[in-house]
């Protein structure tokens, strides 16, 4: 398979990136004659061409780079539709200040798939201009960063572990591996509105654009192609706002209700405009098949086959899967002749990657060039599938809605199987980021997008496509544990050292600015911090102040340096005294229960955890009874499918166990008298 080479290039690169040596990096910028390529050497000309099929960039494109805020080093954020070429601006000024100025640059992505899908596109770039790509993700990366001295390094990171960095440059004095970072990019800025990674990415910025932190000049690059509020977001970033309606590929939208089909447009007032198209012609299907697809999502795949391609957005995981089987039994037996040879390899890829299985429904649909792509198949498996996809081998994906910003997927047609995302109804965002995948540039004049629904939504409809775009409002105020890893990470950096600097520092958040522009009846920055350092001292988070400067304790550094919630370091600093004096070492298990994170939930089957339960012997029955799995946690998850107990002691679970039956008998009582006629 293409993909396996493709990673094991992605690899070797990695490795040369580490070991070539760099020479002098004045002499390597001017090798290929003059920088006429907004300050880059020629050859960058050449590697878009070669490892992007970049040849010439849009107009917009152009305009950006050269702002006169880019050339004054001052924060810019920009907006354009999904697929209007936001990224490459982004890496043309992130390779300008690698190579040009030789400072490091931090690069922020919402997705796992997406920080792989960067080093993978950014380590050709790395080894000819020699600078190092550093993934941060999940395990990978160190912390704080290996001393690079002699290149300077993109970090490619998520939300989370962005902020690790962050606060290890800032303890750093502006500096990340023994280099300065010049430069902090984040993608899909308006996830600044998402609870909890929302507010850490918010408190993330909040610190860099502390004025203390100002001396060391790092411009912060925002895109996004949904944010209502721009200028709110820009003046809370201090940026320059560039947005742009551009797309490079025209988009068709369209609307299905029943077997109709809708074009649909917006007059100057905004108000929707919809206008007949076609209906769905059913007489292609047999009896069988109008019982198994009454929508006729197959029908709309067929009108793209055989050379289009089709991204099938689905409410749910499961759904993906039954979607999935509906449309390899409807399109027709003529897609398992395509590329057969092609999707034998595809199946052995998939067969070794899963230890010689592969998912029946898989084996059996991409033989008919379709595939499901969800959190069910492992991350090797979901890379297969979009390389085999990005090749033409599968012609339809079942996905959900994260892979509409996850991953770089383009296809003709996307479908939309209905209007929630789980049970909530879909959010103007999530529509345009999937609508967005619609048509591939260079390689089709259009695409188009079907969103099915059903009479009942004909009103949510109506507005979801008439509303703007939202705005993104903060949610750091209803996030106290990030509120409290910013103050311990702002004071263990040196960022702030007493409660008035802390102020100072939180009067810059989007959330306190938000507030005080529409006048809400909420806490200002002075009490938010006092109730904040309240609660921290409370936990022991402080040490006594020396000439009212603030001190953490040992167990609030090492949350900060670990990246961990301050809440959750202390309840694991606790089990970890507990376990000191009572820790079952004859097998592995109370170690893993010590390692896995608090936040982190895997689904169980209750009659497998039963059977599990009921077949502990000697020292694991002697474990889960130390941990508190008893009888009545696992009734309670075989009757509830979950353990509410689970958290309590064991006296406190005795006690809600004794007043519940209370109620029950209170409750029988009180049943009793109605009923009694001669009570």
């Amino acid at each position: 398979m293409k993909n396996i080479s493709v990673i094991s290039n992605v690899s070797n690169q990695k490795r040369q990136l580490e070991t070539t040596f760099d020479g002098n990096s004045q002499k390597r910028l001017h090798v290929d004659g003059d920088s006429d390529f907004f300050g880059l050497p020629h050859k960058v000309k050449h590697l878009f061409k070669k490892h992007k099929g970049i040849t010439q960039l849009y107009d917009w494109q152009i305009e950006c780079l050269n702002l006169d805020a880019i050339k004054r080093r001052k924060n810019l954020i920009y907006a354009l539709p999904t697929s209007g070429g936001k990224t490459l601006v982004a890496e043309i000024l992130m390779l300008k200040e690698l190579i040009v100025y030789e400072r490091n640059v931090i690069f922020i992505l919402p997705y796992v798939a997406l920080v792989q899908e960067k080093v993978q596109s950014l380590c050709p770039f790395g080894l000819n201009l020699e600078f190092n790509v550093e993934e941060y993700v999940g395990g990978k990366g160190k912390h704080p960063p290996l001393h690079r001295k002699r290149k300077s390094s993109i970090y490619i990171c998520t939300l989370e572990r962005g902020a690790g960095l962050v606060d290890c440059m800032l303890a750093d004095n502006g500096q990340l591996g023994g280099r300065s970072v010049g430069m902090i990019v984040v993608d899909e800025l308006h996830l600044l509105g998402e609870q909890k990674r929302g507010a850490l990415l918010e408190a993330t910025l909040t610190k860099v654009l502390d004025s203390k932190q100002s001396k060391h000049n790092i411009q912060i690059i925002g895109m996004s192609a949904t944010i209502g509020n721009m200028q709110e977001i820009g003046d809370f970033l201090n940026a320059h706002v560039y947005t742009r309606d551009f797309r490079p590929v025209k988009l068709t939208e369209t609307i299905k209700l029943n077997e109709q089909i809708f074009v649909i447009n917006k007059d100057i007032d905004g108000s929707l405009k919809s206008k007949l198209d076609r209906k769905l012609d059913f007489d292609a299907y047999s009896t069988d098949m109008k019982l198994l697809d009454p929508s006729g999502i197959g029908l709309l795949v067929r009108e793209i086959l055989p050379d289009g391609s089709c991204l099938i957005f689905c409410p749910t995981k499961s759904s993906c899967q039954s979607i999935a089987k509906i449309i390899y039994k409807t399109i027709g037996r003529e897609e398992t002749k395509v590329k057969l040879k092609q999707k034998e390899e595809l199946y052995k890829a998939l067969k070794e990657e899963g230890d010689g299985k592969v998912c029946p429904l898989l084996s059996r649909s991409i033989l008919f060039g379709v595939a499901y792509h969800n959190s069910g198949l492992t991350n090797a498996e979901r890379k297969l599938i979009e390389e085999a996809f990005l090749d033409g081998i599968l012609k339809c994906i079942c996905c959900t809605s994260t892979l509409a910003a996850g991953v770089n997927l383009p296809a003709q047609r996307v479908i939309i199987t209905s209007p929630y995302v789980g049970r909530d109804f879909m959010k103007q965002s999530t529509y345009r980021q999937m609508v967005g995948r619609a048509g591939r540039a260079g390689l089709t004049e259009s695409g188009d997008s079907v969103l099915l629904f059903q009479e009942n939504d004909k009103e949510k409809i109506k507005v979801l496509l008439e509303s703007g775009v939202e705005h993104v409002d903060s949610c750091l105020g209803t996030e106290e544990s990030v509120v409290y890893s910013m103050i311990l990470s702002s004071v263990s950096t040196g960022c702030t050292s007493s409660q008035q600097q802390l102020v100072d520092l939180m009067k810059r958040t989007l959330f306190i600015q938000q507030a005080e522009k529409r006048n809400v009846e909420c806490t200002v920055a002075s009490d938010l911090v006092e109730s904040c350092l309240d609660k921290l001292k409370s936990i022991n988070a402080f040490d006594k102040p020396i000439e009212d400067k603030l001190k953490l304790t040992s167990i609030a550094k090492a949350a900060v340096a670990a990246n961990l919630d301050i809440l959750e370091a202390q309840k694991l600093y606790t089990e970890l005294l507990e376990a000191s004096s009572a820790l079952i070492l004859t097998n592995k298990l109370h170690l893993l229960y010590l390692a896995v994170p608090y936040t982190e939930c895997i689904a169980l089957e209750r009659q497998n955890v039963l059977d599990i339960m009921t077949n502990l012997q000697g020292d694991q029955q002697a474990l889960a009874n130390r941990l508190g799995l008893n009888e009545l946690c696992i009734s309670q998850f075989f009757s509830y499918g979950k353990v509410k107990l689970m958290l309590l002691s064991e006296a406190e679970a005795l006690e809600e166990l004794a007043e519940s039956l209370r109620a029950d008998l209170n409750q029988s009582m009180s049943k009793n008298k109605e009923n009694s006629l001669w009570f």
